[in-house]
């Protein structure tokens, strides 16, 4: 197990890489989180731009990379669109897949939605701001979306676990 830190200067995110070495090869995961304010997409941006270079450093296209975590902005975001290749970036061979997008039920797939009450203090719009990332598919389809779900929603009638849901995905392995 490995582990570095990846923030941009003065500002709050991290980074951090697991290597799994399993039957079918060695699958690393990058687990992230951006700066959280609406409006600090600029110093998200320069943070994507750290962590792709982060995660260009450590892993080989042999291997399965995954990206996952909260990432504190929208789908339609320029700091996403660098993640999954829709706009340019510094490391253009390294793309990611956006599991919800690929492999969702449909929905937007909101995050960080009104309905949960730890999230409804801060009367933000309901978005969608965690993701599981896989980089585009390896030898053999490995690491291809084939499922995803949100999960960690509440019920009425207890407390939510944290003011963001989860996201679980399955990947072609």
């Amino acid at each position: 197990m490995r582990t570095d830190l990846c923030s941009a200067a003065e500002k709050r995110g991290a980074a951090t890489l697991l290597r799994v070495d399993g039957p079918r090869g060695t699958l690393d995961v990058f687990a992230a989180m951006l700066d959280y304010p609406l409006g600090a997409s600029r110093g998200r941006q320069e943070q994507v731009d750290q962590l792709l270079r982060f995660v260009h450093e450590r892993t080989s296209r042999r291997h399965t990379a995954i990206l996952c975590g909260d990432f504190n902005a929208p789908p339609d975001s320029d700091e996403i669109r660098r993640i999954t290749g829709r706009t340019a970036h510094a490391y253009g061979d390294l793309v990611f897949y956006d599991a919800w997008e690929v492999a969702g039920d449909g929905s937007p797939g909101y995050t960080f939605a009104q309905e949960n009450p730890s999230a409804a203090l801060n009367l933000f719009p309901d978005r969608r701001f965690d993701y599981v990332f896989s980089a585009w598919p390896r030898a053999g389809g490995r690491g291809h979306p084939i499922a995803c779900q949100i999960v960690g929603r509440h019920r009425p009638d207890a407390p939510a676990p944290s003011d963001h849901y989860g996201v679980v995905a399955d990947l072609r392995y």
